[in-house]
C-alpha cells in the first residue's frame, strides 16, 4: 500500500495572510456589531477608512520581518494588533462624520484610546519584536487618527478648516517618497530626532482638546494653540523630506524604503 502524502505545509506568508485576513474580518463583524448603537449611517462613514486600513496593511504585509531581514514572520505578532486596534478606533470616529454620537463623550473616549495605545504597541514591539511592518502601521494610524480627529473636531466647529492640513501632510510625505521609489530615486533614512515625537504629540493634544464637549472652540487660545502645533508638524515634515530626499547632504547610502516617522 501506498504511504500517505502529508498535507503541504504553508508557507510563512501565506499562514501571514490567513491570520491578517482573520483579523480584518474580526474588525469587519466588530463594526457591524455597532450598527444598533450608532446607526447606519455611522457605520458606512467608518468602513471607508477601516478598508483604507486593511489595504494598506495588506500591501505592506511582505514587511512583517525585523529589520535587516528578509524572512517574513508567520504571526502579526501583538503589537502589531494593537496598532490594528487603533486604526480600528480611529476608523470607527470618522462615523462622527455622517452621524451625530449617542453620547457626547463618544468621540473623544475613541480618539483617545487610538492615540492612548500608541505608547503600548511601541512598549509592546520592544519586547517583543519590532518588524518593519509594525512601523509602518504605526505612522500610518497616528496619521490617520489625526486626520479623522482633525475632520471631526472642524465638523463640529471647534477647529478651523485650515487645521486639516495636519491630517493631510503625513500623505503628502509619504506619498512623494513612494513616487520617488518607483521612480528609482534615491530615498535616504531619517536621522534620528528628539523634537518629532513631541511635534506628533502636540497634534494629538490639540485633536482630543477640541473633541472634548463644550471645547474652547474656534477663535479661542486652542486655535492658537493649533496653529503653533500645525506650523511646528510642517516645519518637522519639510525637514524630514529634505533628509530624505537627500537635500540636506548625506554621505550614507540610499535604502530600499523611508524610515516611518515616529
Amino acid at each position: 500500500m501506498a504511504d500517505s502524502e502529508s498535507p503541504p505545509v504553508a508557507s510563512p506568508r501565506s499562514r501571514l495572510r490567513i491570520r491578517f485576513a482573520g483579523a480584518a474580518t474580526l474588525g469587519a463583524l466588530g463594526l457591524a456589531a455597532l450598527w444598533r448603537t450608532f446607526g447606519t449611517a455611522w457605520v458606512l462613514a467608518a468602513a471607508a477608512p477601516g478598508a483604507y486600513q486593511a489595504a494598506y496593511a495588506w500591501t505592506n504585509l511582505s514587511a512583517n520581518r525585523r529589520p535587516g531581514d528578509d524572512r517574513p514572520e508567520p504571526r502579526l505578532g501583538p503589537a502589531n494588533a494593537i496598532t490594528l486596534f487603533r486604526g480600528w478606533l480611529a476608523s470607527v470616529l470618522a462615523g462622527a462624520l455622517a452621524a451625530a454620537p449617542p453620547h457626547p463623550w463618544v468621540p473623544i473616549a475613541l480618539f483617545a484610546g487610538a492615540v492612548g495605545l500608541d505608547a503600548v504597541d511601541g512598549a509592546v514591539a520592544r519586547r517583543t519584536r519590532e518588524t518593519v511592518l509594525g512601523a509602518r502601521l504605526d505612522g500610518a494610524t497616528d496619521a490617520l487618527a489625526v486626520l479623522v480627529g482633525a475632520a471631526v473636531a472642524v465638523a463640529l466647529g471647534a477647529l478651523p478648516a485650515w487645521y486639516l492640513l495636519a491630517g493631510g501632510v503625513w500623505y503628502a510625505y509619504a506619498g512623494s517618497l513612494w513616487r520617488r521609489r518607483r521612480a528609482g530615486t534615491p530615498v535616504y533614512e531619517l536621522p534620528p530626532s528628539r523634537i518629532r515625537p513631541f511635534v506628533g504629540t502636540a497634534q494629538f493634544a490639540v485633536v482630543a482638546l477640541a473633541l472634548v464637549p463644550s471645547g474652547a472652540g474656534e477663535g479661542s487660545p486652542l486655535t492658537a494653540f493649533a496653529a503653533l502645533a500645525l506650523a511646528a508638524l510642517l516645519a518637522s515634515f519639510a525637514r524630514d523630506w529634505a533628509a530624505a530626499t537627500g537635500r540636506l547632504g548625506r554621505e550614507d547610502p540610499p535604502i530600499a524604503a523611508g524610515r516611518s516617522r515616529d
